[in-house]
């Protein structure tokens, strides 16, 4: 017998009309119609509720209505399919929120991250660079040669260089290698993603652009307390919004 027809037979046995079975299973009595038709079917949880209401076993309920059953369980399996992919796209989604969050938080603080952040544009920037004349001890990197002997390199690395980007005057920390520059080139020219470095060329002075150099110091040594300068501004205003790692450099020369 199909679900239909046991479901009319068992309510008729109960002395129950549609509206009032409708009522304890909080549905319409429309719903109890179209059940009673064969139009549609009540889910697992449904006939569950049928089953207690009616007193009788899902077993008995659903027995010789084989088409139903297996639309029931067909059900079921796509609403198991159903919940993985939203669990999985709930998970993709909570991902590349928190990704893009990251992304657009976390720059200049790490090159690895930065040198693949797709939020962040490749730029050209230009340091102005120790010399052998200009440096002092802090410039200088110690290290051992090949035969334990100790020395001091300047330009291995730079550290925390003032990049300056554009006829703003928009400047970031950076940290690259390049040796000993030239005694005629003592500028860098800097390509960079964030604070990941690609690559530098020594330049002089007159191969930056007019434009960026009326926001550069032409002397490194104008430029050697402001690292120490910004790291005591992050502890002072550490929590208050002023850890941006852009800033911005003007010398008054326009």
């Amino acid at each position: 017998m199909e679900l239909s027809e046991q479901l009319k037979k068992y309510r008729k046995q109960k002395n129950l009309t549609q509206r009032e079975l409708a009522l304890k299973l909080n549905v319409s009595d429309k719903t109890i119609s179209s059940w009673e038709t064969g139009r549609t079917y009540p889910d697992i949880s449904l006939l569950i509720n049928l089953s207690s209401i009616l007193e009788i076993s899902l077993d008995e309920f659903l027995k010789g209505d084989f088409e139903t059953v297996e639309k029931i369980d067909k059900d079921l399996k796509l609403k198991r399919v159903y919940k993985k992919w939203l669990i999985a796209v709930l998970v993709v989604g909570v991902i590349l929120i928190g990704g893009g969050f990251f992304l657009s938080t976390y720059q200049y603080k790490n090159a690895t991250v930065d040198r693949f952040n797709p939020l962040l544009e490749t730029k050209i920037g230009y340091a102005a660079l120790p010399t052998e004349k200009t440096a002092i001890a802090s410039d200088y990197e110690t290290m051992k040669d090949s035969h334990g002997k100790t020395k001091k390199i300047l330009g291995s690395p730079y550290k925390n260089m003032v990049v300056t980007d554009d006829a703003w005057g928009n400047s970031s920390f950076l940290t690259f290698y390049g040796g000993l520059a030239p005694k005629d080139k003592t500028y860098a020219m800097v390509r960079h993603r964030g604070s990941y470095v690609s690559k530098i060329n020594f330049v002089d002075w007159d191969s930056i652009p007019k434009s960026i150099r009326n926001n550069m110091f032409q002397d490194y040594s104008e430029y050697r307390q402001m690292y120490q300068m910004y790291k005591e501004g992050q502890k002072d205003y550490q929590g208050k919004g002023n850890d941006s790692p852009v800033f911005t450099v003007q010398t008054g020369k326009y």
